[in-house]
């Protein structure tokens, strides 16, 4: 009775904490009109549902892009930074204070607060994943533990 029980709250906290996979039909209405009407020729857009936010992701003109949807309102947009544009400053904070860790990935987020920054995503083989956010000059402002890196 007990491995059963154990077994039944590790699937249900498995299910809480990772993000499902939305199909189109699925997505609030609302959320889907402004994705559309703000990116109308967006490409390969995923949707996923974690707790209270939906997010999608998608290339819009080339790059990548993310916006994240709570209460179908869109909390804050990020676009990808290619790799060779990622701003010195960044390289060279990753390079002291995290030595061995490599950038993943690089973004410019418009939050609806009116905050603008960006996040670095770093990796230490794979392994250990973290988002360091930047202000718009590229000073290191903290790192965020509250989200999960993107894919």
């Amino acid at each position: 009775m007990k491995k059963i029980s154990l077994l039944l709250i590790t699937m249900l906290i498995s299910t809480v904490m990772f993000a499902q996979k939305l199909a189109t039909t699925e997505v609030p209405a609302q959320a889907f009109a402004d994705f559309k009407a703000r990116f109308p020729n967006a490409e390969k857009a995923v949707w996923e549902k974690d707790i209270a936010i939906i997010k999608v992701t998608f290339i819009n003109d080339g790059n990548k892009m993310e916006i994240d949807y709570q209460n179908n309102i869109p909390m804050q947009t990020k676009w990808g930074i290619l790799k060779e544009y990622t701003p010195q400053k960044i390289k060279d904070y990753v390079a002291k204070f995290y030595a061995g860790y490599k950038i993943t990935e690089v973004f410019f987020v418009d939050k609806s607060s009116g905050e603008r920054v960006n996040e670095a995503i770093i990796t230490l083989k794979k392994k250990d994943t973290k988002i360091l956010i930047f202000d718009i000059s590229n000073n290191f402002l903290k790192i965020d533990e509250t989200v999960k890196p993107a894919k």
